[in-house]
């Protein structure tokens, strides 16, 4: 009798335990139903929705113009417009050396410092001078585009398994314990609420550090969230397929493609969804997960969407013809194309995302060592030689003021030339 009964309470203890985990997790993180690919092997969209049923393609948006970014891309759809305008030409102001890579992009706060994390571990701190103020080891490699809020407060991972927010003089406010390396950049939702990626877990987080919820992917997702104007979070996974979560962490669609998407998405101010994949297609999807069109590009699109200020949509590819794409918008119609010089390989291309100017002026970095300027119609204005690859993504931080990390550990900031 002693016996069953201690079995009783030790089913009933483990049974406890497992709701409690299915409560904390919040978003339908487990048994989900995945589209796979139809008699045609074309990608399909899941006939499954785990939020409301209610079409989202009314929504309206207008174009994300940023200005100094706080956090990836600037915004929170990631189109990679500025309001500022980029130097003339590479002149370079200062550069600071870091003790790893770089492939984060780098982040201003209020007072003009330049916040990014390197491979070594660290997080620096720069002031707009080029000087470290301070910097704070965060024990693994950064990969993260660092997040910064209205107070100055600075919210990244790395690959220690963990999520930290720190204040503006360095000290922790918290840290959080993640299942997962947390690599991606971080995006605030038009609640407040904070998402990240970590291992194949999308996390929502409030600012104080309490998680609200956790909804996890098939394999690891190394592309940082976008977010639209009503809260949905799309995400592409290594697992084949882009997400659409609700604001409430379930599940509205999954769209399967033919290899991974690790690029990060970008949302137009028409509602066009806008994801690669290393299939070498970029997807134009509607709010719905509905396929508006597909461009295939042949090679690995990694590198952050993007539209430019001319409406049209940036991609990105890997060898063996590495280039900048311009697509139209409606129809994926190649516009123009500008190459870069990288060797033939699958491995080597573009991974930095293009930023578009006020003047319509496009800015990227390469992985033969190069950040390129060019003119909205593709033409190129004038190229940087770093010592490295550029796979970070640049910034517009100031009127004519070009800030870009690099493979060779240094962080470089051009400025506008005087006339």
């Amino acid at each position: 009798m002693k016996v069953a009964q201690q079995r009783f309470w030790l089913i009933a203890m483990w049974s406890a335990a497992i709701a409690a985990g299915f409560v904390l997790w919040g978003g339908d993180s487990t048994e989900q139903a995945l589209p796979t690919l139809d008699a045609d092997d074309r990608p399909v969209r899941t006939v499954e929705d785990r939020a409301e049923q209610t079409s989202r393609l009314g929504l309206v948006g207008e174009l994300e113009e940023v200005g100094v970014p706080r956090g990836f891309r600037g915004g929170q759809r990631h189109e990679g417009v500025s309001r500022f305008t980029g130097p003339d030409g590479a002149s370079l102001e200062w550069a600071f050396e870091a003790g790893g890579r770089i492939a984060a992009q780098v982040v201003v706060d209020s007072q003009g410092r330049i916040i990014v994390g390197a491979l070594d571990g660290w997080l620096y701190v720069i002031s707009s001078a080029g000087e470290l103020d301070w910097k704070k080891n965060l024990d693994g490699p950064i990969y993260a585009t660092a997040w910064v809020d209205d107070e100055d407060n600075i919210y990244v991972g790395s690959d220690s398994d963990s999520y930290w927010s720190f204040d503006p003089i360095g000290n922790v406010r918290w840290r959080l314990q993640t299942s997962g390396d947390a690599d991606t950049g971080t995006v605030e939702a038009p609640d407040g609420t904070l998402h990240f990626a970590a291992g194949a877990e999308l996390w929502a987080v409030e600012k104080n550090g309490q998680v609200k919820w956790r909804f996890r992917a098939g394999e690891k997702i190394f592309s940082t969230p976008a977010v639209d104007v009503d809260g949905t979070v799309y995400v592409g996974s290594q697992d084949d397929h882009g997400y659409a979560i609700a604001a409430n962490g379930r599940l509205r669609w999954a769209y399967r493609m033919r290899g991974d998407s690790d690029a990060s998405p970008a949302i137009s101010a028409q509602g066009h969804v806008y994801m690669g994949s290393d299939d070498g297609n970029v997807y134009a999807l509607d709010r719905d997960g509905e396929l508006v069109w597909s461009r295939d590009l042949e090679g690995y699109v990694r590198a952050p969407l993007a539209v430019s200020r001319g409406g049209m949509v940036l991609a990105s590819t890997f060898g063996p013809r590495p280039r900048l794409v311009a697509l139209h918008p409606e129809t994926g119609e190649v516009q123009w194309y500008f190459p870069v010089t990288v060797a033939d390989s699958a491995e080597l291309g573009i991974s930095s995302g293009a930023v578009s100017d006020r003047l319509g002026n496009i800015y990227f970095g390469a992985h033969d060592d190069n950040l390129y300027a060019l003119t909205g119609d593709g033409e190129l204005r004038f190229a940087f030689a770093a010592r490295g690859d550029v796979s970070a993504t640049p910034a517009l931080t100031g009127e004519g003021e070009l800030i870009v990390g690099s493979g060779d550990r240094r962080v470089y900031k051009l400025s506008r030339r005087e006339p």
